[in-house]
């Protein structure tokens, strides 16, 4: 039957090539009434031809850069309401995040990325409790990476730093709408300047131009038992120079003793000017650890970091959360729950915070995420009404 089916294709775009003004339905009726192929081959025929007639059209109106190995696009916007319970916070709309992620490949050793933020985001090194003015857009990574070997990548440029479990995952693949506190205070992320949260180099959207080695290693079954990243990195934060003659080191680890466990560990040692001392060079060291366990439609995961900022009596941060979801439907509806803890300064009494983070995400198909998230806030010291209802609808493509 296969055989007949090819024969009958090739005859078919034979005949059709010399008789363009009828359409493929009335050439397979010709044969039929001739008795060249039966009426349950033309049939099968019918269906094979509007399936790739199908598959034709989509492709058409796919976006023509996607097909190339030496460019893939992609990207994805994520429209954000916010209702804070905090007295003088307004509540409204915003567009978060709108990006696009250009990648692609020259060979299997060279490979490249540019990912651009087209809403505005506070830049470096600036005056104001995030990290500085306002910059729109901006460019977040942009790197070149070479792996001559499977155990070793190496990758120059703007990057994401290897530092942490929570920071070196995706904004678009977080459970939460937020990430938690001591990331947001302490891996140069966007913290909450009212309460101190604020990494002394500000905003940087958790990445850093610098040379980083990285790669997988002892391999088990189908997959790997240790990860590592090693980082060298002007420490200033996103394209800007260096402003102290010292580079920042920065060490990832992360074991996978079974397939559905990974515990990882963090070691950063670095030096900035911080705003209170702008002339003179600072210790900026952090510490973490962390680990995931990932099942069939159950996650959890759990994240302890500790900053030391500053030299001669150093503030000390330090705090931790512990995340877990579950799929109530799978793929579909997903329900998470956070414990998330910081503190500010250890030195300072009651300037502890604990966010209780409920919340639910609904997948309604693979490119399309909407997530209900409340916020509820305590402080040690005397409570404020700060809690938080977020609502953020993601489409990615």
């Amino acid at each position: 039957m296969r055989l007949n089916h090819i024969a009958v294709c090739a005859l078919f775009i034979l005949f059709s090539a010399s008789v363009k003004a009828q359409t493929p339905n009335d050439v397979l009726n010709i044969l039929v009434t001739k008795g060249t192929i039966s009426q349950a081959e033309a049939d099968s025929l019918r269906a094979d031809y509007a399936i790739k007639q199908q598959d034709a059209i989509a492709k058409a109106k796919t976006f023509p850069l996607g097909s190339s190995r030496l460019l893939q696009l992609s990207g994805y916007t994520q429209l954000r309401y916010q209702s804070y319970q905090q007295k003088g916070k307004a509540d409204g709309f915003d567009i978060r995040r709108a990006r696009l992620d250009f990648q692609g490949d020259f060979t299997n050793k060279w490979s490249y990325r540019l990912l651009i933020d087209f809403v505005g985001n506070s830049g470096a090194n600036g005056s104001s409790a995030t990290g500085g003015a306002l910059v729109s857009p901006i460019l977040l990574d942009a790197y070149i990476a070479y792996k001559p070997w499977s155990f070793l990548k190496i990758t120059a440029g703007q990057f994401t730093v290897p530092f942490s479990l929570e920071n070196m995952t995706q904004d678009r693949l977080l459970e939460t709408a937020d990430r938690s506190q001591v990331v947001s205070a302490l891996v140069a992320r966007k913290g909450d300047g009212s309460n101190n949260l604020v990494d002394s180099i500000g905003n940087q959207n958790g990445r850093d131009l610098g040379l980083q080695l990285s790669g997988s290693v002892i391999k088990i079954g189908n997959r790997h038992f240790l990860d590592y990243y090693l980082a060298l990195l002007d420490g200033a934060g996103i394209n800007t120079a260096d402003n102290n003659e010292f580079k920042d080191l920065d060490a990832r680890l992360v074991f996978h003793p079974f397939k559905v466990l990974s515990i990882g560990t963090n070691y950063y040692n670095g030096f900035d000017h911080f705003s209170s001392s702008t002339t003179k060079n600072q210790n900026r060291i952090r510490w973490g650890a962390d680990a995931l366990l990932d099942l069939d439609r159950f996650t959890a995961r759990a994240e302890w970091l500790k900053g030391e900022d500053g030299n001669e009596n150093p503030t000390i941060h330090e705090g931790w959360y512990a995340q877990g979801s579950y799929f109530i439907v799978s793929k579909l509806f997903q329900f998470v729950f956070r414990y998330d803890t910081y503190n500010p300064n250890k030195d300072k009494k009651l300037a502890c915070n604990t966010y209780y983070v409920f919340g639910t995400n609904f997948y309604f198909n693979s490119w399309t995420k909407l997530q209900l998230n409340y916020s509820w806030r305590k402080e040690a010291g005397a409570d404020i009404k700060n809690d938080l209802f977020t609502a953020q609808l993601q489409l990615s493509f």
